[in-house]
């Protein structure tokens, strides 16, 4: 089974995806159409390579490590919200899912460990 088709099934999760550093969709399940997912791909890849370069950015100006360690972002508006992580996203129904149980699984799925914020060994926040 795809990843898209494993992170579809998460209990608010409207669409699932997997794109490329160039914006080409890899894999998609949900209920977008061919061209609403192409552009939400484009979407996802455009802010993750602009969040890299900010974090490189910001670690030149302040003189430290750590900030260029990207992981993923996300967005959220009055009914859906975009959670993407490495090269994967979802769209989710903010009030009917659990963001902890989604970033859990993309991470899982994208085999990658995320960032701790605090230092080695602190524990992510929890964001609901």
């Amino acid at each position: 089974m795809s990843r898209a088709s494993e992170l579809v099934k998460l209990p608010g999760t409207v669409a699932a995806g997997l794109f490329s550093r160039k914006g080409f969709l890899e894999e998609f399940e949900g209920a977008l159409t061919e061209a609403e997912a192409g552009e939400m791909v484009h979407l996802c890849a455009a802010i993750t390579m602009t969040m890299e370069m900010q974090g490189r950015l910001l670690g030149r100006m302040a003189d430290q490590s750590g900030w260029d360690s990207f992981y993923g972002w996300m967005t959220w508006g009055p009914e859906k919200s975009i959670v993407t992580i490495h090269d994967s996203m979802c769209i989710v129904q903010g009030r009917q899912t659990s963001f902890n149980r989604v970033i859990k699984a993309m991470t899982e799925s994208a085999g990658t460990e995320p960032i701790k914020p605090g230092g080695k060994g602190e524990p992510n926040a929890n964001i609901g």
